[in-house]
Parts: C-alpha cells; structure tokens; sequence
C-alpha cells in the first residue's frame, strides 16, 4: 500500500438464472444443496470502488446516482469481511453502482451487484498488495467473497454456466465458492435465451433470505433435498446428451417443486399470481401445439422466465407478444441470452 494513494476498480457483472435451484442455507452463507446455472448477457451491473487510506472504515454508496437503502447491507457486508480481511479496515469507500435493467424486472439484482463489488474488491486487493492472482485465483476468491453478500451472486462471475456446492459428478466442486462448467454440455446449450415476463413488480412477501430460513424446519427438507440431488445428476447428464424434452421437464419441475416448499412451509406463502399461472398454461398448450423445445422456470416470485433457444427466436418473440403479454403488468417483459461473464472496466487487475 502507498501512503495517501487511491486505489480504483470498476467491473462488470451479470445477473444469473438457476436451473437447479438452491434453497436452504447452513451457516456462513452456505448452500444446503448445489444448484446449476447460467449467467445472462444484458443483465448486469456496473460498480466502481474507489479507496483511499483511512484511520477507520467510511462508506459511500450511490446508486444510479442517488441514495440507496442498499448502503446499510453494503456496510454489513465490508464489515463482516474486514474480519478475515483486515485491509478493509484501513480505508474509505466510495462505491457508485449502476444496472442495466430495471430493479423490478423480476431478474436477481443482489447476484449482479454483489458479483460485481466482490470482482471490485479482489482487484484492489492485489493493488494494494501489489501482487497478482493467477486468472484462476481471481475468479475463485472474487466467487468466495460474492458468496458472503448474496449466495447467488458466487455463480454470476464466470460465464455461461456454473455450479456452486459440492457434488462427487463435478471435480472442483466445494460449498465455498462456484465453480465454471466448461465444454461438457450438447452445444444447444450455449444458445439458451430468458425472456422475462414481469407479472408483477412489486416487492415480494417473503425474502429469499427469509425463505432460505424456512428450509431449516421445513417438513419435506430431507425429501427436498434427495429431489434436487437426483435432479442435478439427471439434468447434467441430459444436457451432455441434448435430451431437450426432459432437459425443460426437470427444469419445471424445480421450479414448482421451489414454490411447493414455500406453500407447505411455516408460515406459508403463495408468491405465483394468478397471471403467472396462467402464463404456465399458454407456456405448455403452444409447447404441445407447436413441437418446440421451450418451458419455463420461476425464482421466489411471481414472474416467469420462458427459457428457449437462440434458432427458436423469432417464433418466440411471435407467441410472447401475441399471446402472454396480457398476463403481464403494463405488457412488460425482457428478452436476455446466456453470457459471457464479467467485464473489467479498468485497466488492473486481472
């Protein structure tokens, strides 16, 4: 570290979309089972750190320009890091954010935005050390430190798809930060698309933090569980084959099975609309009609993701527009691709 220097990052991260999800936490902000993504393409978020030598900790934060309640968990989450990381302590923070999507377009902002600080902070970490990581080294601690802001968030670093928790089918694969799966699947795949259908934009019930919480005394968690372990195992292997009519069936049931658990849970809580619902039903009706290979998956809300292929586009576009977008709130929706992962903004770090 140089007296009085300060120290910038600026990175670029996405959002990302789980196909197998991960819905119970064990402590320090680990999963209870793996779970299976991919990261989008126009979904991101823009965050630039700047740090400069302090005699304690000070943060800034602005979002798109203004105030955010977000500074609080911004803070929390610096001041829990600082623990293991102690450089946190000797300076002060001014962190400007930015999205490319609305904070309501029923896409997980938390991931981006805390991929995108954590990419931030492992980059200024090697300034102020003045050492470089390895390329592998980066992306795994800035997956980590992600990790402890967002669960989430520990997938959207890498492009294209990533699997975070343990699981004997994936070497490398580990709780504490996720891992890129690379080459391994039919290249179908890497076209897959996410148009997003805002069913409603207001904020939820629950919390996905408040739901994770749910799982720890929830009466099917043993049965959960060995559910999304044999569905994991089944949908890599189906995607290594490009078995594309069973590859939407799991991806369906996940997320149904995702809203079973918290209709059954204590306290219950219904998070699909009655739009959402029948979005589900033109989905599968122009599925069988049509022959195509297309189906849809649901975070802890009400909107739908339509997950397609690129060749399958325009027929899409056609049936979003034509058919579903009454069901959404003002005709809103977004059309998002799989992407390549974060952007370095600056010219250190990696």
């Amino acid at each position: 570290m140089v007296k009085g220097k300060e120290y910038r990052a600026e990175w670029e991260c996405p959002s990302n979309i789980a196909l197998i999800k991960y819905w119970g936490k064990k402590p320090a902000q680990l999963p209870l089972n793996a779970s299976l993504s991919f990261s989008l393409k126009k979904a991101k978020t823009k965050t630039s750190v700047s740090i400069t030598p302090a005699s304690r900790r000070k943060v800034s934060f602005m979002f798109e320009g203004q105030a955010s309640a977000f500074t609080e968990r911004i803070e929390n989450y610096l001041a829990n890091m600082s623990l293991e990381h102690d450089w946190l302590n000797d300076f002060s923070f001014k962190i400007e954010s930015w999205n490319t999507f609305p904070h309501s377009a029923g896409i997980a902002s938390s991931a981006s935005a805390f991929g995108a600080l954590a990419l931030c902070l492992v980059d200024l970490k090697q300034q102020v050390n003045n050492r470089q990581f390895t390329q592998e080294q980066f992306f795994q601690k800035a997956s980590r430190w992600a990790r402890l802001g967002s669960g989430s968030a520990c997938r959207s670093v890498f492009p294209a798809f990533a699997v975070w928790g343990h699981l004997n089918q994936i070497p490398g694969s580990t709780d504490c930060h996720a891992i890129p799966v690379k080459g391994r699947f039919h290249p179908d795949y890497y076209s897959l698309r996410d148009a997003v259908l805002l069913v409603d934009s207001n904020k939820k019930q629950v919390s996905s933090s408040q739901g994770h919480e749910l799982m720890n005394t929830h009466t099917f968690k043993d049965a959960r569980l060995a559910q999304v372990n044999s569905h994991l195992f089944e949908l890599l292997k189906v995607m290594e084959k490009g078995e594309h009519a069973r590859f939407f069936e799991l991806l369906e049931k996940e997320a149904l099975s995702l809203h079973a658990l918290m209709m059954t849970s204590d306290p219950s809580f219904i998070l699909l609309h009655p739009n959402s619902l029948n979005i589900i039903q033109r989905i599968r009706d122009f599925r069988k009609q049509s022959g195509l290979h297309f189906g849809f998956t649901i975070d802890a809300g009400p909107n739908i993701h339509l997950i397609y292929f690129e060749k399958d586009k325009e027929v899409i576009h056609q049936f979003v527009e034509h058919e579903l977008l009454s069901f959404t709130e003002q005709g809103q929706w977004l059309d998002d691709g799989i992407g390549n992962g974060p952007i370095q903004l600056t010219d250190e770090g990696v």
